[in-house]
């Protein structure tokens, strides 16, 4: 009797163990890092719609833990150094978007968008990549390095504080248009309308950690 007792003991504080190690693994940081001539504001939010911004100089970086589960997880960059949330929610609808779901089923899924706008060069990497089945866990980037030249109609440029392109037609079309096809052949890894999610939505093990790195 006393040996099924210290058995059954044994086997509890091992799932306990295991539960803890499983916790552990599952943690999720992500690395903001600018990589930029100039200093930037890194920006995150998700589903609550809180904004919280970084000042990044050149070279800088900000590590952010965003635990087991991080449905709509968003980041984005603006130039200049504010790090000011009002300006980082007006500059959200300006720029190019790292989005990211963070364990779906232990999955992790993540993309480029282009849909409202890109104002930034941008990247996503995993850092301890773990293949999941059925999608690439890759590493999507974007840059754009004349935007000026780049924005023709019927895309338009931004004001601050994000300093990009619109893409007008991105938002509003589940086909592909003159306007969304300037973004797309750009930058082929990221999503330049809507409905434009098929091999460039991204996806590991939930447990990889990543860097979304400006300027890559």
């Amino acid at each position: 009797m006393k040996n099924s007792v210290r058995i059954m003991a044994l086997a509890l504080l091992m799932s306990v163990v295991c539960w803890f190690a499983i916790g552990l693994v599952d943690a999720t940081q992500i690395n903001i890092v600018n990589q930029c001539s100039q200093t930037i504001s890194g920006c995150q939010t998700d589903q609550s719609g809180q904004v919280t911004c970084y000042a990044l100089g050149s070279g800088a970086s900000q590590l952010i833990d965003v635990g087991t589960s991080w449905p709509g997880g968003v980041i984005w960059g603006y130039p200049g150094g504010s790090a000011d949330p009002t300006d980082g929610n007006n500059a959200k609808p300006q720029a190019d978007l790292a989005e990211f779901t963070i364990n779906a089923n232990n999955e992790d899924f993540y993309d480029i968008s282009n849909v409202n706008a890109y104002n930034l060069p941008l990247q996503i990497a995993p850092t301890s990549p773990v293949t999941s089945s059925g999608t690439t866990c890759g590493s999507p980037s974007c840059t754009i390095n004349n935007l000026n030249s780049f924005c023709q109609p019927p895309n338009t440029l931004t004001p601050g504080p994000g300093d990009g392109c619109y893409n007008v037609d991105g938002p509003n079309t589940g086909t592909p248009t003159p306007g969304t096809q300037q973004f797309d052949n750009a930058c082929p890894e990221a999503i330049s309308y809507t409905t434009d999610t098929t091999g460039k939505v991204y996806g590991c093990q939930t447990g990889t950690n990543y860097e979304v790195v400006f300027c890559p």
